[in-house]
């Protein structure tokens, strides 16, 4: 996968998956309190992931694969990888919490920002766990 690729396939996929659901105006699960209660669970259990991987780079040492990263210049990415699947994990779990105040009847447009929020943090999550797989395979050189 190229870089540019990489970069903007979840924002890419996120606003398509939000416009599909407009235009094909796909309704929300009729138990939506279940439903908003359970996005909120998965949402902030992916934020704590998230974060955790955060931190446990931050605590590796530099002269492995941290100072290759920052060697390489990539780390930027990185680091803006984790901060929009961090974000975009709060922010799922916000909006759904934010449903809980209509009352059951929530606004047309609620359905299609929540597959869009929804779509973008899956794929955020997705990106940096799979960066994160790669640096756990990297093996120094001996």
């Amino acid at each position: 996968m190229s870089l540019r690729t990489e970069r903007w396939y979840p924002h890419v996929v996120a606003s398509a998956a939000g416009l599909a659901w407009w235009h094909f105006e796909v309704p929300l699960p009729v138990a939506i309190k279940e439903f908003l209660s359970a996005a909120i669970s998965v949402s902030a259990i992916l934020t704590g992931f998230v974060a955790t991987s955060q931190a446990i780079l931050a605590a590796l040492p530099t002269d492995t694969v941290v100072g290759r990263l920052r060697a390489s210049g990539y780390i930027d990415d990185l680091i803006s990888y984790l901060a929009g699947a961090l974000y975009g994990c709060l922010i799922l779990s916000g909006y759904s919490i934010s449903g809980f105040f209509w009352n059951e009847h929530l606004p047309f447009w609620y359905g299609p920002a929540w597959i869009c929020l929804a779509t973008f943090s899956a794929l955020c999550f997705h990106r940096v766990s799979r960066i994160f797989f790669k640096i756990l395979r990297w093996a120094p050189p001996i």
